[in-house]
């Protein structure tokens, strides 16, 4: 399969991963983190396209065709109940009822929709519908992000289907059950809740990670680099993570009070937790008091020391992280298994849109119809007048075609006639020779060929061969000539002698097991051959050891005279 390539462009750092669709499901080719530098304006399309090409150069990537989320504020999400009619009358319907919700005109936004199901009410048949409200100028800032850096856009959905697609994906979905995601981001905190398998609810929260950064560096000492001080906050908050009292924590090496930034986290920790509670309480009185069964973390703040065990012991239910790298498979040559570990969670944007299926809404513009831009009666005669055109060159283009086609073909067939008439000559020729070769053999005497039973005597030895044993020759010569196979057997014994036209069957094989086997093995054969009628003055030529295979074997050489019947007729 073609590798697909998942970007996903946050304020804090850009995400790049490549996956390929297996029978095992998805393979990890490739992945890549650039963080976004402080200082840098994250509205400056080309400051953010230089860094994006550069990932995109550092990861290696063979094709310039990427899919993508489009993220920031401005993005809804709402389920709505519409009539079932057609499409484009359903567009200009959404439009109408969702701009009572906006805070901006909906003419200056994209509108999607993914349909959940259908129903019937009233005996009307009615659409489930997720609907999802982008505006216009965060689409294009996207686009031309990605277009600056060189490359092309063939897919543009948003987080909320990407990471719903994500979970289905990796299997975390379940009939009957509901779960959480929050995907911790440093400028905006996100909250989903999937029941059967569906989304049904999403929500921004703020405060986020950069709060928590700015939180901490109050009790930093005063640095006059503010960006120097930021980046001390964002170590110190990665190595501390959420503080719980526990000395051995501390894994970093800035002389800081523990205590003091414990205490200066503790109202943004308060709010998350608060901010996500309401949500949940709002969620179960909207359902009539659904149970959540548990919430999954992702995102840079999942990767928080401590912050699951915080939410669990803050929500009452069971929170873990959520990192579908680390659950995909990948050639542990070229991947770091340790960088999965530690990064994972921040890629799973990423990831469900470079999957794309089967959860996702289209944001990318919708290219006007060729057909569009002859809507008034001024264009109406040219149109015609160049697909007349286009008719007429098309025959004339099949009639040439057809004609050299047929041209080709006949100069095929006449070749195959000249090959034809070569091979006639070549015959007789065959045949002349043929007919001097039959004269010629027609002056020597005619020799009498002496039958013998073979297929009698393949038959007698296929049933006399034990199940240990594997013939590796069986060979039938001439009395009178010496043995191919082995040379001890190409003299007859002293006090022996055989007859020029008698016939000598030689076997060759292996028996396998321990010496009693192997010797009551070749026992069995030497005592079939003796009963036979067809066979006499058997003789065990040689017996050795073979150490060739992975068990005990021994190698043997078998000789005995063939008593053809009817000696001396025809």
């Amino acid at each position: 399969m073609p590798e697909m390539i998942g970007l996903d462009i946050g304020s804090h750092s850009i995400k790049l991963v490549g996956l390929k669709k297996t029978s095992k499901g998805p393979f990890l080719t490739c992945f890549g983190m650039k963080k976004i530098p402080q200082g840098i304006d994250k509205e400056d399309i080309s400051s953010i396209s230089i860094l994006l090409k550069d990932l995109s150069e550092e990861t290696g990537i063979k094709t310039k065709k990427v899919m993508l989320t489009v993220s920031g504020s401005g993005i809804h999400i709402r389920r709505m109940t519409m009539p079932s009619i057609p499409k484009k009358e359903l567009n200009q319907a959404l439009r109408w009822e969702i701009k009572e919700h906006l805070p901006f005109p909906v003419e200056t936004a994209r509108i999607q929709y993914h349909i959940l199901g259908e129903f019937v009410e009233d005996g009307a048949k009615k659409l489930d519908l997720l609907t999802v409200v982008c505006p216009n100028d965060l689409v294009d800032r996207t686009l031309s992000i990605a277009n600056s850096a060189g490359l092309q856009v063939t897919h543009l959905d948003v987080s909320a289907f990407a990471l719903w697609n994500t979970l289905f994906t990796y299997d975390r979905l379940k009939i009957g059950e509901t779960i959480g995601l929050i995907d911790l981001g440093s400028e905006k905190m996100s909250l989903y809740l999937f029941k059967d398998e569906i989304l049904q609810f999403g929500r921004e929260i703020t405060p986020a990670g950069d709060d928590l950064t700015r939180a901490i560096t109050e009790g930093i000492p005063f640095e006059r680099d503010l960006i120097f001080l930021h980046e001390k906050a964002e170590r110190i908050k990665e190595g501390v993570g959420i503080p719980s009292g526990h000395s051995e924590e501390k894994e970093i090496d800035e002389p800081i009070d523990l205590s003091k930034i414990s205490f200066l986290m503790r109202p943004v920790l308060e709010r998350w937790a608060g901010e996500i509670g309401r949500s949940l309480d709002y969620y179960r009185n909207q359902f009539y008091g659904e149970k959540i069964d548990r919430i999954l973390l992702t995102g840079g703040g999942a990767h928080l020391k401590n912050f699951a065990s915080y939410l669990e012991g803050e929500l009452r239910l069971p929170v873990e992280c959520f990192n579908p790298l680390k659950e995909t498979l990948y050639d542990a040559k070229t991947i770091d298994a340790g960088a999965l570990d530690q990064v994972g969670s921040m890629f799973t944007n990423a990831v469900g849109v470079a999957l794309s299926e089967p959860k996702q809404i289209e944001f990318l513009p919708v290219k006007e119809p060729f057909w569009y831009k002859f809507q008034n009666e001024k264009w109406i005669f040219i149109t015609a007048f160049s697909v007349t055109a286009l008719v007429f060159l098309g025959i004339i283009y099949h009639t040439t075609s057809q004609v050299t086609t047929l041209e080709r073909e006949r100069a095929e067939k006449m070749a195959k006639v000249t090959k034809l008439e070569d091979l006639r000559s070549k015959l007789t020729t065959l045949k002349e020779k043929e007919l001097r070769m039959k004269q010629d053999l027609s002056l020597f005497p005619s020799s009498t060929i002496t039958a013998g039973p073979y297929r009698e005597v393949l038959k007698e030895v296929i049933k006399m061969i034990p199940a240990n044993v594997t013939l590796t020759h069986l060979e039938v010569q001439s009395g009178a000539k010496p043995l191919g196979k082995t040379p001890q057997a190409s003299k007859p014994q002293e006090g022996e002698s055989r007859e020029n036209g008698k016939k000598v069957l030689h076997l060759t094989g292996l028996a396998f097991g321990n010496d009693i086997h192997c010797l009551t093995a070749i026992a069995q054969i030497i005592e079939g051959l003796e009963r036979s009628p067809l066979f006499s003055h058997v003789k065990l030529i040689s017996t050795d050891e073979n150490k060739l295979y992975n068990q005990l074997a021994v190698e043997f050489d078998i000789a005995c005279d063939i008593d053809i019947p009817n000696k001396g007729k025809d």
